[in-house]
């Protein structure tokens, strides 16, 4: 008999699964993460190739200056101009040529362009920089007064923070990282359970079922089935996530990537997490089956109500050992949440996480059983919906 539960469990939650399952749709993601790696890798290499390359020509009113030379900015290519060439195109410049740059014999400069760019701005101030310095070296000084000229004050910074607000940082964006993750996942289940259950109470579609399951065992195998769609949108943004992740290590100062991830902490985490998934997708089945057509009906609003501990556990992190904080870790509603999130951050105590552990596994199997009560009770209402009395006296199980 066992044996038997476990196989229809089995079929029902793969058909579920398969149902909202479309290849196209998947490969169509799977292309587009490949893509965004692969853009957001090269995107250095990208934007170098696809950058303006600016034309110019200089003019030097009384000649180059000995041992110097203007230095253009790197999309800036300079060629030297004539004294009929400046003529003519202090007038109009030529369809090849962006700039015309003279230098005074005052060491200013007047520059002739076409119109007002923003590369423009990097050309006024390498033209500052650099006559500057010149002026400076023409000047009678003596070797100590060049020294103070050239020379740049010391800055010295007193950094107060402390390698550990580092960790911090790196543990608060993991934690947030983590979240956002949930919130795909509940939301994922929020859309696919819904439409679910709504859509075959409408088609009458379960009254032939149940001759042959339980209503517990059919909605068993409706949670574990979008689940999996859960579990599968969380996978792929996790992925998306670590990947962006890398790409900023690669290019950063410091190699940090910004996440701070261990081995035992995200193992633990992933156990919270797929509980927590089950009883929310739970809760909205049970949910669901007292709404009959969600276009009208003021309940569906109260679907909502399961993603209010994801919320609220955004606002607690950086405030991990807070009481609000760890009494969330604690609560089965928003454990699965809170919970990873302080593991992120702090050191829980061992009883904590187990005591939390427990308390989410225990309620998942209840609120289970519930769903299954409230789906057997919604079945009998067409055309309307149970009355809260009657939703209470399912949850109690009366």
């Amino acid at each position: 008999m066992k044996v038997s539960y476990l196989q229809q469990l089995k079929a029902i939650a793969w058909w579920e699964f398969k149902r909202f399952f479309k290849w196209k749709q998947e490969l169509f993601s799977i292309a587009l993460l490949v893509v965004i790696f692969a853009v957001s890798a090269g995107w250095g290499a990208i934007t170098q190739i696809f950058s303006d390359e600016y034309q110019g020509a200089i003019f030097y009113q009384e000649g180059k200056p000995q041992a110097w030379e203007f230095k253009a900015p790197k999309d800036l290519t300079l060629r030297s101009a004539g004294t009929m060439e400046v003529e003519k195109w202090q007038t109009q410049l030529p369809e090849d040529l962006d700039t015309l740059i003279v230098i005074t014999p005052e060491l200013t400069a007047k520059v002739w362009v076409k119109k007002s760019q923003s590369w423009q701005q990097e050309l006024r101030s390498e033209l500052q920089e650099q006559l500057q310095t010149l002026r400076i070296q023409q000047l009678s000084l003596t070797p100590e007064e060049r020294t103070v000229i050239n020379e740049k004050p010391d800055i010295t910074f007193a950094i107060e923070e402390s390698e550990d607000a580092s960790i911090d940082d790196a543990s608060d964006a993991s934690a947030t990282m983590l979240l956002m993750v949930i919130m795909v996942g509940v939301f994922t289940g929020f859309g696919l359970m819904m439409m679910s259950i709504t859509a075959e109470k409408q088609q009458r579609v379960t009254e032939q079922l149940l001759t042959i399951v339980t209503p517990t065992q059919w909605m068993d195998g409706k949670i574990i089935g979008i689940t999996l769609h859960s579990i599968k949108s969380m996978t792929f943004i996790g992925l998306m996530i670590l990947g962006v992740s890398m790409v900023i290590a690669a290019f950063s100062e410091d190699g940090g990537s910004g996440l701070d991830w261990g081995v035992g902490t995200t193992l633990l985490s992933i156990i919270f997490v797929v509980l927590g998934t089950v009883l929310i997708n739970a809760m909205l089945a049970g949910f669901s089956a007292t709404i009959d057509d969600p276009n009208h009906s003021s309940r569906s609003t109260v679907m909502l109500v399961p993603l209010l501990p994801v919320f609220l556990s955004f606002s607690v992190i950086g405030e991990p050992d807070s009481t609000i904080a760890t009494v969330m870790s604690i609560i089965p509603i928003s454990s699965f949440a809170m919970m990873p999130a302080r593991l992120l951050q702090t050191d829980v105590a061992v009883w904590e996480w187990l005591l939390s552990l427990v308390l989410l596994a225990a309620f998942v199997y209840w609120m289970r059983s519930v769903a299954g009560r409230l789906f057997a009770m919604g079945i009998q209402y067409y055309g309307k919906e149970p009355g809260w009395k009657e939703i209470w006296r399912a949850v109690a199980g009366k």
